[in-house]
């Protein structure tokens, strides 16, 4: 096989290290199509082309991955700012390799290097001699136009964030423009928050709709049937304590992240305020 670029050879020598035992690996120093590598050794064909198909893949994303998804971002989308690029990017590599639920939905349970094993898999089953960058230029056409999707949902996930800061910046300027309406409100976390206030008393939906009809909830984004953020937004507590067991719970990171240092965090089995049953 040949590799045109030292950063390749060298990246293919650090994937095939813990292979050593099994495949003997020489190097004919630099030939007329690149760095010259031959492999020998105790594997059947089919193992070998496996081991090699996997080494391959990951030099492949050691060392142009980033090179497609920052080409995509700036030549396919136009982005110029370096900040935007970074976080784009960022995103990018969490879709195409995180593990999560919400990643693997995104890139449509795709396992992103098991696809491009398959890739060279092909190749190298059809072919003895090999040159690396012919399979970059001719056979990866496919695989590229996948990272190309999930750099397109990573511009998606991006805009939603950035929307979605937008508007919890809009909130702040809000509740920092008003005076507190209460001093205190207890919060237990759930699928639904339950509020409390001061002496520990359940307060009432009926009487959080009270709060929420004196508030302007349409023009700040936000839903008179919605029972977690809107309440607050009306009733603009000078001090938030919520109880729970997930500080990293999606609804509590919301409040704390707009009300920011009114709010603290305990959790639940220390204290929860009597309902008043």
């Amino acid at each position: 096989m040949y590799f045109e670029s030292d950063k390749e050879v060298a990246a293919f020598h650090n994937q095939i290290n813990p292979y050593r035992e099994q495949i003997r690996v020489h190097q004919q120093g630099t030939a007329m199509w690149g760095n010259k590598i031959m492999l020998d050794g105790d594997l059947t064909r089919i193992e070998l082309i496996d081991v090699i198909s996997s080494v391959m893949a990951s030099v492949f994303l050691e060392e142009h991955l980033s090179d497609i998804i920052i080409r995509t971002i700036t030549d396919n989308y136009y982005f110029t700012d370096p900040e935007e690029i970074n976080r784009i990017y960022d995103f990018s590599m969490w879709i195409l390799f995180e593990t999560d639920s919400d990643n693997q939905h995104l890139r449509q349970h795709v396992n992103t290097k098991k696809l491009l094993e398959q890739v060279f898999f092909l190749h190298l089953r059809e072919h003895t001699s090999i040159h690396f960058s012919a399979i970059l230029h001719f056979r990866l056409a496919s695989f590229v136009e996948f990272v190309n999707e999930c750099v397109g949902k990573a511009i998606e996930e991006f805009k939603r964030e950035e929307d979605h800061q937008a508007f919890i910046d809009m909130l702040r300027n809000y509740i920092e423009k008003k005076d507190p309406c209460i001093d205190l409100v207890h919060i237990e976390q759930g699928d639904n928050f339950i509020f409390y206030n001061e002496k520990g008393e359940v307060i009432s939906k009926d009487r959080l709709r009270m709060w929420m009809y004196q508030a302007p909830l349409y023009a700040l984004g936000l839903h008179e049937n919605e029972f977690n953020l809107s309440p607050l937004i009306a009733m603009l507590p000078a001090r938030i304590k919520i109880y729970g067991d997930d500080p990293d719970d999606p609804k509590t990171m919301t409040v704390t992240n707009i009300f920011q240092e009114r709010v603290e965090f305990e959790m639940k089995r220390n204290f929860i305020p009597s309902r008043g049953e």
